[in-house]
């Protein structure tokens, strides 16, 4: 994407401000619990996980069970916020094509709207990270565990920054080529269950260590093992151990953002004339 068209999407911003409310009010128009919902979901995923990983087939993270549901929490809510903004961004195009068709504004911002309404809502849902870390806390002045808030609570920046360029970056990918192929948005939903499974989220990557060692050097090149492991670090104040994987998930965030709005740039003629 060129200086210019950059400049167009920055001088369209209010647009955008408008597009991104517009999203967030239409979610919620006919929900009784409105907000809500984004704090009840995760959390009850979260409890669902906990029994049956942390319970059932006990949890692999060597902590007590307020932590262990904090670390699961870590990585459940930028899930969802990953989860759900690829498998919006992969119909922006096509279930706004009148609009698409109609305004003269950028066409990335039909993809960069979901993402950030979706971001919004990731965060409207903190609270209830912040309510374990209150409670983790409070356990370990009681002298039940060692989790300390300090500086590194600070690698919770770059964590949002990457997932936010990667989610704009696959988006870019994933809108036109689904506006094209309608098949591609059931490949997205499989790729999402298959991905869940291949990143550190109900598990920790010292038990990939452990069993599958050999797996490691090919799951480093998923972006959010490094993005996970930046909220770990952030919440917990351990000390990262996945080094390589904040490098990796950097270098993979902004190569998928380039490749994002090479792929959109070229598709976006096709697409007008299919939509």
């Amino acid at each position: 994407m060129d200086s210019t068209r950059l400049a167009s999407i920055w001088s369209q911003r209010k647009v955008l401000d408008t597009l991104v409310r517009r999203d967030l009010r239409v979610r919620y128009a006919r929900s009784w619990l409105g907000y809500l919902w984004t704090l009840i979901d995760p959390l009850a995923m979260a409890l669902v996980y906990f029994f049956v990983f942390g319970i059932l087939f006990h949890r692999s993270t060597g902590d007590n069970d307020l932590v262990f549901i904090l670390y699961l929490l870590a990585g459940m809510l930028p899930w969802n916020w990953f989860n759900s903004s690829l498998n919006e961004t992969a119909r922006a195009l096509y279930a706004e094509r009148l609009l698409v068709r109609s305004t003269n504004i950028p066409r990335e911002m039909w993809v960069i709207r979901v993402v950030i309404a979706k971001g919004i809502e990731f965060l409207l849902s903190l609270p209830v990270l912040a309510f374990f870390v209150v409670l983790v806390l409070a356990g370990v002045n009681l002298g039940k565990g060692n989790l300390s808030l300090n500086v590194q609570l600070l690698a919770i920046i770059p964590a949002i920054l990457l997932q936010f360029v990667l989610c704009i970056g696959m988006g870019l990918v994933m809108a036109p080529v689904t506006a094209l192929v309608d098949d591609f948005v059931r490949i997205v939903r499989i790729v999402l269950r298959m991905l869940f499974y291949f990143t550190p989220i109900v598990y920790s990557m010292a038990l990939v260590d452990k069993e599958l060692p050999e797996a490691r050097n090919i799951m480093i090149w998923n972006p959010l093992v490094g993005i996970m492991d930046m909220w770990r670090v952030g919440l917990s104040g351990k000390v990262g151990v996945e080094g390589w994987a904040w490098i990796t998930a950097t270098i993979v965030s902004f190569a998928w953002l380039a490749f994002g709005l090479w792929v959109f740039r070229k598709l976006e003629p096709a697409v007008l004339k299919e939509i």
